[in-house]
């Protein structure tokens, strides 16, 4: 498995404050069954303005890393990216080579959570124009997506990528949002998930857990089709849309599994 958008690094962001914590966020991630970590550092925040975001610094960060997962023997490979704040300023900074995912071809950003933004559209299409396409980060968790699911369908439309939280469908973040996490995917709102991973407490990785509930609410199809998508996106491929999902019946997922399982 690909985890998209997380903060694993030590003592760089609002992630774990030592190389210790993140050695045990990485050991439960392999334990999940992942494989490949994109580090999502967040860039240009307004918390990071007293922070070091220079590539070299950051690699050194992978690096340190790195010899610790070889000497623990761990199948794991992180590589480095951002979770780039909304500035105007999209295509001016799209040359830092962690601004983007999956050879340039990918920017993961986010947006103040209960603010709209304005003027969004036009820089956007910019970097479309550049051949980026934007991945929406977390809105199931923005008060403006959440009173307008409209907004959805005009992102998807204009082919921006929507990421979901692996936690917000576990319900790290409240009920309201794991319910609002299910109607995005009901509708075919969304197109990755990440874990967004912060620590090894109350915000560790969760992919495992998020993929095997949403095969159990919806389809195990759609999982594959997630998957898929993650590594498109390292590929720098283009994702596939996902169709709209109903929920199933307890019966219909027990009938699933069984199936899955004797094709083993």
């Amino acid at each position: 498995m690909i985890d998209f958008h997380n903060h694993v690094l030590p003592d760089v962001d609002d992630g774990p404050k030592s190389i210790e914590e993140s050695i045990e966020m990485l050991k439960f991630a392999s334990g999940q069954g992942i494989k490949k970590i994109v580090n999502t550092v967040h860039f240009q925040h307004p918390k990071m303005n007293d922070r070091n975001v220079e590539y070299d610094y950051l690699k050194q960060k992978i690096n340190d890393l790195e010899k610790i997962i070889a000497n623990e023997s761990l199948d794991l490979e992180i590589l480095l990216s951002a979770e780039v704040f909304y500035l105007p300023n999209l295509v001016d900074i799209s040359d830092n080579p962690i601004t983007t995912i999956g050879n340039k071809n990918y920017m993961l950003i986010e947006f103040l959570a209960n603010i709209f933004p304005t003027g969004y559209e036009q820089e956007f299409f910019k970097l479309q124009q550049n051949e980026i396409t934007p991945i929406v980060a977390h809105p199931e968790r923005y008060k403006f997506v959440q009173n307008d699911i409209s907004i959805l369908n005009d992102w998807k439309n204009r082919g921006y990528v929507i990421q979901i939280d692996a936690g917000s469908i576990l319900g790290f973040f409240g009920k309201n949002v794991k319910n609002f996490s299910l109607e995005m995917i009901e509708n075919g709102y969304i197109h990755i998930i990440g874990s967004d991973a912060h620590n090894n407490k109350k915000r560790n990785f969760c992919l495992f857990d998020a993929y095997e509930s949403l095969g159990e609410i919806f389809s195990f199809d759609l999982v594959d089709i997630l998957k898929q998508n993650s590594e498109k996106i390292l590929e720098g491929e283009k994702v596939y849309n996902i169709n709209k999902f109903t929920q199933k019946s307890r019966f219909s997922y027990l009938k699933e599994k069984i199936f899955k399982i004797c094709k083993f």
